[in-house]
């Protein structure tokens, strides 16, 4: 009977250590990119050293990329990850060949503890899913999950998206869709940050002002005003600009 016990919470993922720890097994990890960073690599690793690593997460991204498989133990762990800004690589690039080490002065490597209170396996018999989600202020949080696409949690690659297929003119100034990404990744920093704008028709929105009305639009009285409610919830901003008759078309 204990044998049988101990396979079904090997089966499930997890199992609590000797001293009560949860031990996660099997885990697939996948990295959320809400900061206007291009990441090249990110490693988390437990009190014991084992670690789960993966790479190549640009700015706003990394649904539906997932490394395989690793063992974590415990509720606390450390995060390496190395970046940089890829827009600033360009514009030396494009000044003649960049130098190995100006390239390395342009990378950033940071270290950021994540505490993960011991949490139940999701139900279901699909991966396990280890998921960290970095912010746009560079604070962490881990999930458990068997869904490797729609967790994302401050939607920047789609808000990209539609702006591209909705108002693609207002975007001229800009070399392609991936330079765009970038810089919505640099407004949706400040709108999460400064107006926790995170919602997909709140980030739609925000955006559509912000490129075809004014970099400063939320200096504008009422802009500001809905931007400040007290107990504004997700999609009350997108209404409230729909309301005043400067939505960006479709939803």
């Amino acid at each position: 009977m204990r044998k049988r016990l101990i396979l079904a919470l090997v089966c499930l993922g997890m199992l609590a250590g000797c001293d009560g720890e949860p031990s996660y097994r099997g885990l697939s990890f996948i990295a959320y990119n809400y900061t206007p960073w291009d990441l090249d690599r990110i490693r988390i690793t437990d009190s014991e050293g084992n670690l789960a690593a993966t790479g190549a997460i640009v700015a706003g991204g990394g649904e539906g990329s997932a490394a395989c498989c690793y063992r974590l133990n415990g509720t606390d762990f450390n995060v390496k990850w190395t970046g940089a800004d890829t827009e600033e690589i360009r514009k030396h690039m494009s000044d003649g060949q960049i130098s190995d080490e100006k390239l390395g002065a342009l990378m950033f490597n940071k270290e950021t503890p994540v505490h993960f209170p011991a949490s139940a396996i999701p139900p279901g018999d699909g991966p396990l899913y280890l998921e960290l989600h970095i912010y746009p202020d560079e604070h962490m949080e881990m999930a458990l999950s068997r869904k490797l696409l729609g967790q994302v949690r401050i939607p920047i690659v789609d808000t990209t998206r539609w702006l591209y297929a909705q108002h693609r003119d207002a975007l001229q100034n800009y070399r392609d869709s991936s330079e765009v990404r970038r810089v919505v990744a640099k407004v949706a920093k400040t709108a999460w940050i400064k107006y926790r704008i995170e919602g997909k028709q709140d980030m739609r929105q925000y955006m559509y002002l912000y490129f075809t009305v004014a970099s400063n639009f939320d200096a504008d009285p009422e802009i500001a005003a809905v931007l400040a409610r007290p107990g504004r919830k997700p999609g009350d901003f997108a209404r409230a600009v729909e309301a005043m008759g400067t939505a960006g078309g479709s939803r």
